[in-house]
C-alpha cells in the first residue's frame, strides 16, 4: 500500500469535524428521560426551577426558630409550644415534619427528634440548633436557569433523577442512524459458521471471519446511535457503489471497512469518487494511515462517509479519533510510564496502554505490540495515549495523558 500526500493528523480531524457540525446539526429526537441513559444530550439542559424548590427539613425532628434552643441542654432544656396546625411558626413555638417536608413559615431551623421529648401540647428541646441547621435550602442543590446537563454529555442514572426532581420529563439527544459497510471477497459472516467443518474450510480457503461490523455495531450501540448492518460485500465496485447508495438513502452516517489502500482490488476509494466527493484519504497516524473520508449529498442533505481500514486495530483507532471523539469524548488522566516508548517525528501515534500498580504507584505501560491486525491488544488495553507529530516519543517517568476505556 502506498498512499501520496498524506494530511496531517490535526488537519484531517479539522476538515472531518468541520463537516460533521455542517451535516449533523439537526439529528436529534426528543424522548422520555426514562429512556435517556447513556443517550448524548443534544443542547444545554437548563434548570427551570431551584431544587429544592422550597426549604425543607434535612431530618425528622421539629422546625423552630433557631435562638429559641440557644442555650438548650439535657440539664437544661427549653419548652416550646406545640403547632399542630397551620404553616406558621412564631418565637417559642414548633412543629413536627418530617424528612424533605417544606419547614413552615417563620421557621429556619429544624432539631432532631433524638434531642426532644413530645409532651401533649408542648415539646422539651434539649440541644441548640444554629440557623439552617439540619434545612435544606431553596436552591441549595440546583440554581434556576443553572446548566444542569452540557450539550453532549452523556445522560446517566443520576442525570435521570435530578431531571425528574426538577420536573423535566423529556429532553433532545443525538439521533444518528449508522450504515455499516464491510468489503472483501475473503470475508465471511459469523452467522455462517454452523460448525468446526465451516471452520476447516474458512482455513483451507484462507478467508476470515468478519470481526469489523459486529465491533462496529458494538461501539455505535455503545454511543446511543442506531445502527444498520449492510453487507460484507465482495469486491466488485459496482456491487459497492449500490449498497454505498442503499445506506446513504437509510442513514445520517455510512461507515465502510477494507478496501482503503491502493491495491488492484480496492474498490471502495474509487465507488465513493465516482457518487461523491472524497475529502481525504491518507492521514499520518498509526495505526490507521489510510483512514478517508467523503461526503454525498442527498437531496439536499449530506451523509458523510467514513471510510476505515479493514485491519481491526486500524479500524478501531480511527473510529475513535475521527468518530467516536467528536461526539463522546473519553475521560483522561495523567500518569507516568514505567518505561520509554519510541515515536517518528512528523506522524502522529496512538499507543494502546495498559495501567498498572507497583510499590503503591499508578503507572502506564505501553503494551508490546506490532501490527494493526492485532484484535486482543486493544481487549488488553486500559487507554490509550497519542504522541503528537512533533515529538519522538516519550521517557521513563513522564507523564503522559491517557485516554480512558
Amino acid at each position: 500500500m502506498f498512499l501520496k500526500n498524506l494530511l496531517k493528523y490535526k488537519d484531517a480531524k479539522n476538515i472531518v469535524f468541520k463537516k460533521l457540525d455542517e451535516l449533523i446539526h439537526n439529528n436529534y429526537k426528543r424522548i422520555n428521560i426514562i429512556d435517556s441513559w447513556n443517550k448524548i444530550s443534544f443542547e444545554d439542559i437548563v434548570a427551570p426551577e431551584n431544587l429544592p424548590m422550597f426549604d425543607k427539613s434535612a431530618m425528622d425532628g421539629y422546625a423552630l426558630i433557631a435562638k429559641d434552643t440557644f442555650g438548650a441542654s439535657e440539664n437544661n432544656p427549653i419548652i416550646l409550644n406545640l403547632v399542630e396546625e397551620g404553616n406558621l411558626i412564631q418565637n417559642n413555638e414548633c412543629m413536627k415534619v418530617s424528612t424533605g417536608m417544606a419547614i413552615p413559615n417563620g421557621a429556619n431551623a429544624v432539631v432532631m427528634k433524638e434531642y426532644c421529648i413530645e409532651g401533649d401540647s408542648f415539646v422539651e428541646v434539649r440541644k441548640g440548633v444554629y440557623p439552617y441547621e439540619n434545612v435544606s435550602k431553596i436552591g441549595e442543590d440546583v440554581n434556576k436557569g443553572e446548566i444542569i446537563i452540557k450539550k453532549g454529555e452523556i445522560i446517566t442514572p443520576y442525570h435521570i433523577a435530578l431531571l425528574s426532581s426538577l420536573g423535566i420529563k423529556d429532553i433532545k439527544v443525538y439521533d444518528i442512524n449508522v450504515g455499516i459497510i464491510s468489503t472483501g471477497d475473503e470475508l465471511v459472516d459469523l452467522n455462517d459458521i454452523k460448525d468446526t467443518k465451516d471452520i476447516e474450510e474458512l482455513k483451507k480457503k484462507g478467508n476470515i471471519i468478519n470481526s469489523n461490523t459486529p465491533m462496529l455495531y458494538s461501539l455505535i450501540k455503545e454511543m446511543g446511535f442506531t445502527p444498520k448492518v449492510y453487507g460484507p460485500v465482495e469486491d466488485n465496485k459496482e456491487k459497492i457503489k449500490n449498497t454505498l447508495l442503499k445506506a446513504i438513502m437509510e442513514n445520517d452516517v455510512v461507515i465502510t471497512t477494507g478496501g482503503t489502500s491502493v491495491g488492484d482490488r480496492d474498490y471502495t476509494i474509487e465507488a465513493i469518487k465516482e457518487i461523491g466527493d472524497l475529502l481525504l484519504h491518507g492521514v499520518q497516524i498509526r495505526p490507521g494511515k489510510p483512514f478517508g473520508f467523503g461526503v454525498h449529498n442527498l437531496n439536499n442533505r449530506g451523509v458523510p462517509i467514513y471510510i476505515l481500514s479493514g485491519y481491526p486495530v486500524a479500524l478501531a483507532v480511527q473510529f475513535e479519533l475521527f468518530f467516536r471523539s467528536y461526539f463522546r469524548p473519553r475521560k483522561s488522566l495523567y500518569l507516568p510510564l514505567n518505561r520509554n516508548i519510541p515515536s517518528t517525528l512528523g506522524r502522529v501515534d496512538m499507543a494502546r496502554v495498559s495501567i498498572i500498580n507497583r510499590d503503591n504507584k499508578t503507572y502506564v505501560e505501553p503494551l508490546r505490540i506490532s501490527g494493526s491486525g492485532v484484535i486482543s491488544s486493544i481487549k488488553r488495553a486500559d487507554g490509550y495515549i497519542i504522541i503528537d507529530e512533533n515529538i519522538e516519543g516519550y521517557e521513563k517517568g513522564d507523564y503522559v495523558k491517557v485516554y480512558l476505556f
